[in-house]
C-alpha cells in the first residue's frame, strides 16, 4: 500500500498546481525573457516604462525568464502549468525524504505534506520564486542530511541568478551553523561557516556583481521600512494576519500543528530547527509572500518531530494506510471539484484547469488600441501594467506596473493619488502628457476615477468589456477615433455580451444606473438568489427612493442568505430612509456584529448616530470608517459639519478642504 499512497500523493500535488494562471508578473517576465533571448543581453535599465526614464533595473531573475519565455512559447500555459507542477512536487519529494529519514513510516510526512499542499495554494503562482522554492528545499536537504554541503555554493551561485529570495541561501547556512554552535558542536559549525563564508562569496557571481548581490536585501529593508504604503496597498506585502483567520485558513492551521509537534518533542528538538522554524514564521507572518518559505520549513520538521517523540510507534501500521489513501483521494476530489476555491472564496478567480485568467489581461482593450491604431501614451492601472508591456512594447511603453521597488514610493503615491483626486490626475497628465487611459474597472479601486473620466468633459469613453476601460483625451490626434467609438449610453442598447456583474458594476461606476439596474434584474431573473445582483440592485432602489421595490427585494433575498452582512446594511440604510432611525441603527449594529469592516454598513451607521442625533458616536464611528475607505468624500464632509458642531473650526476645515479635492473642485 505504500507505493499507492505515494503514486496518490504525486497525483495530488499535480492536480492542487494544475490550475488558472493568475498573475500579472508573469507578462513582464515572459516579456524580459524574449528581450534576453533576441538581443543576448541581459537589461541593465527599465524597458517598459516611460516614467522612470531608463532608471537602473537588476534583473535578478532573468534565468528563470529565459526558461519560462521559451516553456511559454512551445507548449503555452499548460506548460508553463506543468512546469509549477513538477517543481512544487519535487520540492514536497525532497521535503519527504528528510522528514522520513531512515523510518519506512510515513504517516506524519504524509500528512504534513497534506496540509501543507493546502495551505500552498494562497501562492501556487507561476512565476520565478518557483525555483527559489526548489533551491531552498534542496539547500535544507543537503544541511539536513549532512551531505556534501560543498555543493551549496554551486547551487548559490545558480540562485543568485535566478530569483532574488537567493539571500534565504547564506541565510539557511548561517542559521544552521549558528544552531550547531549554540548546541556545542563546534567542528560542525566550522566546516558550515565555511560553506557560509562561500556561499556568501557565491552571490556576487551575477551580471550585477556586487549590485545584485546586495539588491534583495536593500528590497527587503526598503518595503519593511520606508515603505510602508506597499504594505497597505499590495496584498502580498500585507501581515496575513490582517485579513483575518479565514482568508489563510490552512497557513494558520499548519503554523499551529507544526509549533504544537515542538512542544511535544520539547526534550529531543533542536536548536537548529527551531532557528529556522523561528525565523521563517517570522517572515511569513510580515508579508503574505513568504508564507511558502514557512510551508516549506514546517513540513518536515513538524514530521520529524513527532517522528522522534515516538507518537505512533504502536500504530499498526496497515490501519493508517487506509486512512492516509482515503484522506488523499479526498483532497484530490477537493482540488478537482473547485470546493478548495470556494473555501477560499476564489472560484470566481480559480479552478483546476490550464488556462490564462483573463482578469489581468486587458486583452480586448488592447485589441482595440492595436487594431484603430490610437497613438499615444498610456496611463493604466499598475496590474495591467505587465501585460500591456508584454504586448506593445517597444511600440508603446506603460505608465506603472507590478515592480514596486523599482517605481519607488515617490511614484506610487502619485499613482494612488491620481485615482481618487481629480488634480493630481490633471497634474501626472501635464507632467507626461498621456492621452490613453486604460484601467481595470474590475476589483479595483478606480470608480472614482472612472466616474470624473465619464463625467468630465476632458476624456472620451471608447471602449469597455467585462474588466477594463479605455478613455481617450479630447484632443485633436484623437478627434477621429473619438467621433467614431465615443459612446453614448442614452443611444446604446445592451447587448448579450453586457449581461453579466462585472459590467453591470462598471455601468454603476459610471453612473450609468439605468444600464446597471437593466442587467441586474436580468441576472436576477436567471437566478433569483443572487446575491451581488440584488444587493446592489437593491441599493440602487434606495437610492432612487423605490422603498417598495427595495423591501420587497431585501425580504426576498433575506430567504436565500439569512446571515449576509451586505443585505442587513442595505436593509438598514432602507430603515434610514423610510424615517425608522432606530430599526435602521439596530439593523446596521447586526451587519458590522457579522462583518466588522464592511464599507457600506460603517458608512450608514455613521449616518444612523447622526441622524439620531449621538454626535460622539458619529464621529467614532465615521472615523472608522475613513480607515477603510479614506477616499470618500461624503465621510470627510460629514466629519467636516461634527467639527463644526464641536467648535473645532480648524479641523473642519481639513476635512472640507480634503472633500474639496476628492471632487476635484
Amino acid at each position: 500500500m505504500r507505493p499507492l499512497i505515494l503514486i496518490l500523493l504525486f497525483a495530488l500535488l499535480v492536480i492542487s498546481q494544475i490550475n488558472t494562471i493568475l498573475d500579472a508578473d508573469l507578462w513582464w517576465n515572459l516579456k524580459s525573457g524574449e528581450y534576453i533571448l533576441k538581443n543576448l543581453q541581459i537589461p541593465r535599465a527599465d524597458i517598459f516604462s516611460y516614467t522612470l526614464h531608463s532608471r537602473e533595473w537588476i534583473d535578478h531573475a532573468w534565468f528563470s525568464q529565459i526558461l519560462f519565455y521559451i516553456i511559454f512559447t512551445l507548449y503555452g500555459c499548460l506548460g508553463l502549468n506543468i512546469l509549477k507542477a513538477l517543481i512544487i512536487s519535487l520540492c514536497f519529494f525532497i521535503l519527504f525524504l528528510i522528514s522520513s529519514g531512515d523510518s519506512r513510516k510515513i504517516f506524519y510526512p504524509v500528512f504534513f505534506i497534506m496540509l501543507s499542499v493546502l495551505a500552498f495554494g494562497y501562492r501556487s503562482f507561476v512565476r520565478p520564486e518557483l525555483f527559489s522554492y526548489l533551491l531552498f528545499c534542496a539547500f535544507l536537504y543537503i544541511l539536513e542530511k549532512e551531505k556534501k554541503p560543498y555543493f551549496l555554493p554551486f547551487l548559490q551561485i545558480l540562485w543568485a541568478n535566478m530569483h532574488g529570495y537567493f539571500i534565504l541561501g547564506p541565510l539557511l547556512v548561517f542559521l544552521y551553523t549558528l544552531g550547531e554552535f549554540l548546541s556545542g558542536d563546534k567542528i560542525r559549525a566550522r566546516k558550515l561557516g565555511y560553506v557560509f563564508l562561500a556561499t556568501c562569496a557565491a552571490v556576487f557571481i551575477n551580471p550585477n556583481f556586487y549590485k545584485g548581490a546586495i539588491y534583495p536585501a536593500e528590497v527587503f529593508i526598503k518595503v519593511f521600512t520606508s515603505h510602508k504604503i506597499y504594505m497597505q496597498d499590495v496584498n502580498e506585502l500585507m501581515l496575513p494576519a490582517r485579513s483575518g483567520f479565514g482568508r489563510y485558513v490552512f497557513f494558520w492551521l499548519l503554523a499551529i500543528i507544526s509549533s504544537m509537534t515542538f512542544l511535544i518533542n520539547l526534550k529531543k528538538a533542536k536548536l537548529r530547527h527551531i532557528l529556522v522554524f523561528s525565523a521563517s514564521f517570522l517572515a511569513a507572518y510580515a508579508a503574505a509572500r513568504n508564507m511558502p518559505i514557512f510551508i516549506f520549513v514546517a513540513m518536515p520538521l513538524g514530521g520529524m518531530n513527532l517522528e522522534e517523540a515516538g507518537a505512533i510507534k504502536n500504530i499498526n501500521a496497515r490501519k493508517y494506510y487506509s486512512v492516509l489513501i482515503l484522506a488523499i483521494c479526498w483532497l484530490i476530489y477537493f482540488f478537482m471539484s473547485g470546493r478548495y476555491y470556494i473555501s477560499l472564496n476564489q472560484s470566481g478567480l480559480r479552478k483546476t484547469e490550464s488556462r490564462l485568467s483573463a482578469l489581468l489581461m486587458p486583452s480586448g482593450a488592447c485589441d482595440f488600441l492595436e487594431k484603430n491604431n490610437i497613438k499615444g501614451r498610456i496611463f493604466n492601472t499598475m496590474d495591467f501594467g505587465p501585460y500591456i508591456g508584454y504586448r506593445f512594447y517597444p511600440e508603446k511603453r506603460i505608465f506603472i506596473d507590478t515592480r514596486t521597488e523599482l517605481y519607488g514610493e515617490d511614484l506610487y503615491k502619485f499613482y494612488r493619488g491620481a485615482q481618487n483626486y481629480p488634480k493630481e490626475l490633471e497634474n501626472l497628465q501635464k507632467e507626461h502628457n498621456f492621452n490613453i487611459v486604460l484601467l481595470r474597472h474590475l476589483f479595483s479601486d478606480t470608480a472614482r476615477l472612472l466616474k470624473y473620466l465619464y463625467a468630465g468633459d476632458k476624456w472620451a469613453l471608447v471602449y469597455y468589456d467585462r474588466n477594463s476601460a479605455v478613455f481617450l483625451q479630447k484632443i485633436p490626434e484623437n478627434s477621429v477615433a473619438i467621433e467614431k467609438f465615443q459612446l453614448n449610453f442614452k443611444e446604446k442598447k445592451l447587448e448579450a455580451a453586457d449581461t453579466n456583474m462585472n459590467t453591470a458594476m462598471f455601468f454603476e461606476k459610471i453612473g450609468e444606473l439605468k444600464s446597471a439596474e437593466e442587467i441586474y434584474v436580468k441576472l436576477l431573473e436567471a437566478n433569483p438568489g443572487f446575491l451581488q445582483a440584488g444587493n446592489n440592485l437593491s441599493a440602487i432602489y434606495i437610492n432612487t427612493r423605490r422603498i417598495d421595490d427595495a423591501m420587497k427585494l431585501l425580504q426576498r433575498l433575506l430567504k436565500y442568505h439569512p446571515d449576509s452582512p451586505e443585505l442587513y446594511a442595505n436593509m438598514g440604510a432602507l430603515y434610514l430612509s423610510m424615517g425608522e432611525k432606530e430599526r435602521g441603527l439596530s439593523v446596521l449594529k447586526k451587519s458590522l456584529k457579522i462583518s466588522p469592516y464592511l464599507r457600506q454598513a460603517s458608512y450608514a451607521l455613521g449616518l444612523a448616530y447622526m441622524e439620531t442625533g449621538d454626535i460622539e458616536n458619529a464621529f467614532k464611528q465615521f472615523s472608522r470608517y475613513l480607515k477603510l475607505d479614506p477616499y470618500d468624500s461624503r465621510a470627510h464632509r460629514l466629519l467636516g459639519d461634527i467639527y463644526r458642531q464641536k467648535g473645532l473650526f480648524k479641523e473642519a476645515g481639513l476635512e472640507y478642504n480634503e472633500a474639496d479635492l476628492l471632487e476635484g473642485k
